[in-house]
């Protein structure tokens, strides 16, 4: 079994995982389109949903790595199915009260 923060950790797509926790308790983290909690178990397979570094993405598991892998060996465990950049917060001092 692999834990869901371990393994964003793990496959590079957090640089922490501390990171991947808070991603999955402030909601940026889901499988198969339901927010999943750092602790969840893993498949091979899964679609996971994660908002992160400005990008939301899709991505498939396809296969559990027990610790880092190196940048050149993520393809193997993660396939990047949809990217797509997340809206930029504006925030205006114009606004009324």
């Amino acid at each position: 079994m692999v834990r869901l923060d371990a393994f964003l950790k793990n496959a590079g797509l957090f640089k922490s995982r501390s990171r991947a926790r808070r991603a999955c308790d402030e909601g940026r983290v889901g499988i198969g389109g339901t927010p999943a909690r750092g602790s969840r178990a893993v498949r091979v397979g899964e679609i996971l949903e994660v908002e992160a570094g400005g990008h939301r993405l899709e991505v498939e598991v396809l296969d559990l790595p027990q610790r880092p892998v190196a940048r050149s060996q993520r393809s193997h465990y993660v396939r990047e199915l949809r990217r797509e950049a997340l809206p930029a917060e504006v925030l205006s001092f114009d606004d009324e009260p």
